[in-house]
């Protein structure tokens, strides 16, 4: 009884079920299956069932993936570097492949086009053919041959391609201060005056690697050269106005022409020299209470032509200076002993002159002719802006003061009216105001020449 028990006992467990006993299992199909770890078993049995599921899910989804993406790429390969587009190449309509090149284009529609030279710095053929093989412009817009050779299409493009543009050989940049140069504009007058100040000029002075040539690169600041004009005075409207000067003083004489000038109601101006105002100071300031005019005739008059750069410079400060602490005047304007004054003796004066006064009309007193003559010299020739030249000191002057009234008498009867240079300088239109003051200096901004220019 007990052993029918015992058998009965294993064959009530429910099908399908999973129940330790002891050492084995009993399975849904295959009865009792004996193991060292039942629970292992059942574990890994279930595991091995959940490969086999998510493998085959896997594979569902990834087939379809890896097909989408081959598509897709092979579009995206067909769009980027298969896709017929258009352009407009030299006025017709051409299909190419998008991402084609100039060069692709220039071949196969054949189009032919000469090659640039190599050339230096300054332009000068180095070798001929030896530069861009051809020039392009792409929707109408230049573009440099580095850009164009490289240039792939993307459709719609308007491309013209034509011969090939030169190419500079290498060089060198080096940034330069380029100080301004002196030059004269005009030949004949009886004025020299400065029109135009100097300034710096900033910029890259390329050196051909090759050809050793320089040329002016990237202006950064541009400068300008000092000019010098010489002309005669032009009065507005040709008015008849003509002045009288006198060199060398002030002298002994010096008193007698400020009264007859005050008798006849007439100005002058007087071209002095310095030494002769250090040594009369009382008679320069008498110039200058009569309403005459008091300007340089240097300091002890030397041949400035022939002169260094510094005697030159100190015979105008010094004269300048002369004439200030005498009548408090400033002036920047100066006759050259003998009228000679040019372009190198100019650059001598770093700038502290400003008006160089010579003359048309030369009475030659200096030769003491007679007054008779002295008057017709002066008289003879005379046109509206007429400068008078006549001597103050450096010798006998008796004639000069004899000939004074006559001289006056008749240009007065033929309509001219005496001024002094300055005003001389005023009337004409094309001479700057402060240039026409005969007190204008060098402005701050300004920068002096170093060398002379052509």
């Amino acid at each position: 009884m007990s052993d029918t028990n015992d058998e009965r006992t294993p064959s009530k467990r429910t099908v399908g079920t999973e129940q330790k006993q002891g050492f084995g299992l009993v399975g849904k199909d295959a009865g009792f299956i004996p193991t060292g770890n039942a629970n292992v078993m059942s574990e890994g049995s279930s595991q091995n069932g959940h490969d086999r599921g998510g493998r085959r899910f896997v594979a569902r989804t990834l087939v379809p993936l890896l097909v989408l993406a081959a598509i897709l790429g092979g579009g995206f390969f067909w769009w980027t570097k298969l896709r017929p587009v258009q352009v407009t190449v030299n006025g017709t309509l051409q299909s190419v492949t998008v991402g084609t090149t100039i060069d692709q284009i220039k071949q196969d529609e054949n189009i032919q086009t000469a090659s640039g030279n190599y050339v230096s710095v300054s332009g000068n053929v180095l070798a001929e053919g030896g530069g861009h093989p051809y020039s392009v412009t792409i929707n109408d817009k230049d573009t440099p041959y580095d850009e164009a050779s490289v240039y792939k299409v993307s459709g719609g493009e308007r491309i013209s391609i034509g011969d090939g543009g030169d190419r500079t050989e290498p060089y060198t940049t080096e940034t330069v201060n380029q100080a301004p140069r002196l030059l004269m504009e005009g030949n004949v007058g009886a004025i020299n005056y400065i029109s135009q100040w100097g300034s710096t000029t900033v910029k890259d002075v390329l050196t051909g690697q090759e050809s050793g040539e320089q040329a002016d690169g990237t202006v950064y600041q541009q400068g300008q050269d000092c000019i010098v004009t010489v002309k005669d005075v032009q009065p507005a409207g040709n008015k008849r106005l003509v002045a009288l000067t006198f060199d060398d003083g002030p002298s002994q004489y010096t008193s007698q022409y400020l009264e007859i000038l005050k008798a006849k109601g007439v100005k002058a101006t007087f071209f002095c020299l310095g030494k002769e105002v250090d040594a009369n100071p009382s008679a320069a300031k008498a110039i200058v209470d009569a309403g005459s005019q008091i300007c340089s005739h240097s300091y002890d008059h030397p041949d400035l032509r022939n002169s260094d750069a510094q005697t030159v410079l100190d015979q105008l400060t010094s004269s300048f200076s002369s004439i200030e602490n005498a009548t408090g005047v400033k002036t920047t304007a100066f006759r050259p002993p003998y009228g000679s004054f040019t372009q190198k003796t100019w650059l001598s004066t770093q700038g502290v002159a400003t008006v160089s006064v010579r003359w048309d009309i030369d009475t030659e007193d200096w030769r003491l002719p007679g007054a008779g003559r002295i008057v017709s010299n002066a008289t003879t020739g005379v046109k509206p802006g007429s400068i008078i030249l006549m001597h103050d000191g450096g010798g006998n002057r008796d004639q000069d003061v004899e000939a004074l009234p006559q001289i006056i008498d008749t240009l007065q009867s033929q309509g001219y009216t005496f001024v002094t240079i300055s005003e001389l300088l005023a009337s004409d239109d094309s001479i700057p105001s402060d240039i026409a003051s005969c007190d204008a200096t060098m402005p701050e901004s300004a920068v002096w020449p170093d060398e002379i220019g052509e």
